[in-house]
Order: C-alpha cells, then sequence, then structure tokens
C-alpha cells in the first residue's frame, strides 16, 4: 500500500522555467495537501533550494532557463541529499532518456500529464524512498547535513564539478568572492581564488588541481593562506570531500574553507 499523498508533512519543490506550467503544478500540489516549498527556474537555484529546504521530492524539468540543465542538477541533489527526484519534460527522443537515465531520476513524466499523472508518480516515488531509506544497507549522506548547515555558517562552502567549476556557493562564500552566486556558478574555481603556501613561501599556481583536489587525498590542508580583495594574504583551513552517485562514482566534490583567528594561527 503506498502512502497517502494527503500528507502536508510531504514538500516538494518546484523546478519548472515556464511560470504558466509551474503554478499548474503547484495548483495541482495544494489541492493535495502538498506542501510546495519552493518554485525556481533553473538547475542552480534547485540545487540551492534543496539544501535550503531538504523536501521530500524535487519535479524537474530537465531544459531549464539558468547555467545548470535539470539533469545535471538532479546527479548533484540525489548524490547529496538522497531525494528523489521525477523529471517533466516536453522530450522523450532517444538521446534525452538516455542522459537522464543516468541521472537516476525517480520516474520520468512526458509532458503534457495530467493531475492523475502526478499524484501516482509522487505516491511511487515516496513510497520506494521510504523502503530504501528504511532497508539495512541505506547510509545517509553526511554532506546532505552539511549542505544545509553552510547556508548559515560563517564558513565558505562550495560544491565544485569535477573540474573545478562552481555548482554551489553559500552566503559567506559569496562575501568572501565579493560575487553574485548566480554569476559564479560554472566558473572556475581559481577565477576567485588564489592561494599560498606558508611553508614554500609560493603562490600555488593551479587553485583545483594543487590545492583542493590535494585536499581529496592529503587531507585536510592548513599551512595556506587565501588571497583577500586588498592583495593580502589570510591563514585558512581547507577541507574537500568527494561527492559520489550510487555507483561510487566521483561526480564533484565540497569544498570548505575556514578563516583562521588569531588565535588559531
Amino acid at each position: 500500500m503506498f502512502e497517502s499523498h494527503k500528507n502536508p508533512l510531504h514538500e516538494i519543490l518546484i523546478v519548472e522555467d515556464d511560470e504558466i506550467i509551474a503554478t499548474l503544478i503547484e495548483r495541482f500540489l495544494t489541492q493535495h495537501d502538498y506542501v510546495v516549498c519552493g518554485k525556481v527556474a533553473s538547475g542552480e537555484e534547485a540545487i540551492y533550494k534543496a539544501a535550503e529546504h531538504l523536501p521530500d521530492i524535487v519535479l524537474m524539468d530537465i531544459n531549464l532557463a539558468g547555467k545548470i540543465d535539470g539533469i545535471t542538477a538532479t546527479k548533484f541533489i540525489t548524490a547529496m541529499f538522497q531525494i528523489p527526484v521525477i523529471f517533466l519534460s516536453g522530450q522523450d527522443d532517444e538521446t534525452t532518456l538516455e542522459r537522464a537515465t543516468l541521472a537516476e531520476p525517480a520516474s520520468f513524466i512526458i509532458k503534457p500529464f495530467n493531475a492523475k499523472d502526478l499524484y501516482s508518480n509522487i505516491d511511487i516515488a515516496l513510497h520506494n524512498d521510504r523502503i530504501l531509506k528504511k532497508s539495512k544497507d541505506y547510509q545517509p549522506s553526511k554532506i546532505r547535513r552539511i549542505a544545509r548547515a553552510a547556508l548559515s555558517e560563517l564558513d565558505a562552502y562550495f560544491i565544485l564539478d569535477k573540474r573545478g567549476r562552481i555548482m554551489f556557493v553559500n552566503p559567506y562564500g559569496e562575501h568572501l568572492l565579493n560575487v553574485d552566486r548566480n554569476d559564479a556558478i560554472l566558473k572556475p574555481i581559481g577565477k576567485y581564488l588564489t592561494f599560498y603556501d606558508t611553508r614554500q613561501n609560493t603562490v600555488f599556481s593551479d587553485t583545483f588541481n594543487d590545492v583542493i583536489r590535494e585536499s581529496l587525498v592529503l587531507g585536510i590542508r592548513h599551512h595556506i593562506a587565501v588571497k583577500m580583495s586588498d592583495n593580502s594574504y589570510r591563514h585558512v583551513v581547507l577541507q574537500s570531500t568527494s561527492i559520489r552517485d550510487s555507483e561510487n562514482e566521483t561526480i564533484g566534490m565540497m569544498v570548505r574553507l575556514h578563516m583562521k583567528t588569531k588565535s588559531e594561527i
């Protein structure tokens, strides 16, 4: 027996760049007592809102208005937050379906769809997710908790793809980079951060490979400093954590940058 859809505790994030469709979906959901925790139009906002709300389900369009498409956003949302994602798409060609399958969605609904299609797919996704998370082999994601906490912490947090491009930056990270988070999306982290080796008295020439990726192997980096906007350097602690999909393949990494106080230096 599937969970009843009339459960006000089930929060759903709508990711759809067509405002008319997004509003219609919202109406369908509220009529059945789902809570819509947000409506966004881009993959980058989907990742941010997923961290903020940790919804029970994400309804995701594939072709979005932003810099990150629905398939890429889904890969990160499922890997980091273990939230079921249901694709909504007007495309059902073989190439799109093949790419979408690799993101491991909970379901795939072809547009146009009706309320019954939506409710049944949500019920099944919730049911399967509940079974998965009760299984003895289920392991909660550590990054799920960290990413949500990052939104209010006084450390900089970045989520990067395998190429070192920014997928997510928390509010303190925006302050550190002196940039709006949406402007930084898909830009290489090296564009904004330069590190200094405090033991060798040298500047790292490649921020991503020489500092962030090496941190995955070497562990927490202590003997480094980051260049500030006034060209001064401030001592930091850097830690990188791999983001892995269900096949244990690395799709990106989370980076924490802690600015040392005088007592910590």
